[in-house]
């Protein structure tokens, strides 16, 4: 992919976002909006497709209606061994709800959440994040378009902490006006951007593994929203640092396992 290419991926999907998202921010900090404005900021507005429009934009740039289809093909790629589905599903669960745990025993006042007290919600709940909460609006973005160029670029490791990066930075205007939605932009953005770096390391060492699977990615982003939901680990400030700790030491474990060039076996394609 083309320097081009890149430049103009991240051009729509900041614009595209950033663009509607000021619509909220404005009227959070006393802006009076035309009628139709106001409306659409208070009734959610499609911001969160950016990464999706952008991925879309580039698709058709490089390679027509084909691209686009060859794109959104890797949304259905199932096959990448149940043992790394394994990990998608349980990786970020273990590591969210073990850090919820540890808080709680060294002292933390942890309110449990409806979904630990009904776990029949979870696969309405997963459903709804899946499509509505992120994954499905970001992941054919910053996986599907933005990593491959940024490792041929910078190698699995600098090209996880550019994506990061740009990820956690996209996020910045829900730091500007009230949103519910999540539990992290409550707290100051050096979270999200330090977290963002980290998780995305463990993106790129599943997406070398499962030979590009942006389904194995729209599943593993959700699980990482899902687990937050059901384990309220952000709640308290002990569990909270339990999880940086925790999430620290899976990636360095995984960089001094596969290597910070690759992030993969030897032989696997990626």
């Amino acid at each position: 992919m083309r320097l081009a290419h890149v430049l103009l991926f991240l051009a729509v999907t900041f614009g595209w976002s950033w663009g509607f998202w000021s619509l909220p921010v404005l009227a959070h900090y006393g802006v009076d909006l035309p009628a139709g404005l106001a409306d659409l900021a208070a009734g959610g507005t499609p911001a969160p497709w950016g990464p999706l429009v952008g991925a879309l934009a580039v698709a058709l740039l490089r390679g027509g209606p084909r691209g686009v289809l060859d794109l959104l093909r890797l949304g259905l790629r199932f096959r990448i061994g149940w043992r790394w589905w394994l990990v998608v599903v349980l990786l970020f669960p273990a590591l969210i709800g073990g850090a919820l745990l540890a808080g709680w025993l060294a002292g933390a006042q942890i309110v449990p959440s409806a979904a630990m007290a009904n776990p029949a919600m979870l696969p309405v709940a997963f459903a709804i994040i899946l499509f509505t909460g992120g994954p499905l609006q970001e992941e054919f973005g910053w996986r599907g378009t933005l990593l491959d160029p940024m490792q041929d670029r910078f190698g699995a490791l600098g090209a996880s902490l550019v994506v990061g990066a740009v990820w956690a930075l996209w996020h910045l205007p829900l730091f500007h006006f009230p949103n519910e939605a999540a539990p992290y932009y409550g707290r100051p953005f050096w979270g999200l951007f330090v977290t963002c770096l980290m998780v995305s390391v463990l993106f790129t060492w599943i997406w070398n593994h499962t030979d590009r699977s942006i389904l194995a990615m729209l599943v593993f982003h959700t699980m990482f929203n899902l687990s937050h939901w059901v384990f309220p680990v952000l709640e308290a400030d002990t569990p909270a640092l339990v999880l940086f700790a925790v999430q620290a030491a899976a990636v360095v474990a995984v960089v001094l396992r596969f290597g910070p060039a690759r992030l993969r076996r030897r032989g696997v394609q990626p």
